[in-house]
């Protein structure tokens, strides 16, 4: 009887879901293809005047496209030296419809932040918004951001991050999965 009730109350969802139009829903992807960093590293001597940066390369859909083709461009920031790297604000890549930053609330250092990237698609603004956790944990084979491997290079000399290096526990490329937005996030 309980079944039945239960049933029969669920019936009018039934023809209603069915009513709406189902359309297709559309997958966006940016993939960090290639990652190089350089950032002061704390040795016995100290830390030496490094100027930090860290560049990314992405593939993102191409917007002209009907057949799913993808473009490329590099984003880049540098930090003067001894300034110690942190979050950065948007910042326009060599597509100047494509900006990234490292945002404030994915940033704990240099081996471990997030990486969001905004691609512009209309006049007024609206574009896909993508953003992924990259973390150098190279003694943690269950975690699925440990793409970076960061190696320091001696001396006062930066330690240099990439992707695919010997450390990362996962290959690249880093795929992020995007979201249409009407604006770019603040």
């Amino acid at each position: 009887m309980r079944v039945l009730i239960s049933i029969a109350s669920v019936l009018p969802l039934i023809a209603h879901a069915a009513a709406l139009p189902h359309k297709r829903q559309t997958t966006y992807e940016f993939d960090i293809t290639a990652l190089n960093g350089r950032f002061p590293s704390d040795g016995p001597y100290g830390t030496g005047p490094i100027d930090s940066s860290l560049s990314i390369t992405i593939s993102y859909p191409d917007p002209a496209s009907t057949s799913g083709s993808t473009l490329s461009t590099t984003c880049s920031y540098s930090w003067p030296a001894s300034t110690p790297p942190g979050p950065t604000d948007w910042t326009v890549c060599q597509d100047p419809s494509v900006q990234w930053r490292l945002p404030a609330d994915g940033w704990t250092n240099y081996g471990n932040y997030r990486v969001e990237v905004y691609q512009t698609l209309t006049s007024d603004g609206a574009g896909l918004d993508a953003t992924h956790i990259l973390t150098h944990n190279p003694g943690n084979r269950s975690d699925p951001n440990a793409y970076l491997s960061c190696i320091m290079m001696g001396k006062f000399n930066p330690e240099v991050c990439q992707l695919n290096g010997p450390l990362s526990v996962q290959p690249g490329p880093v795929v992020m999965y995007a979201t249409e937005e009407a604006a770019r996030p603040n």
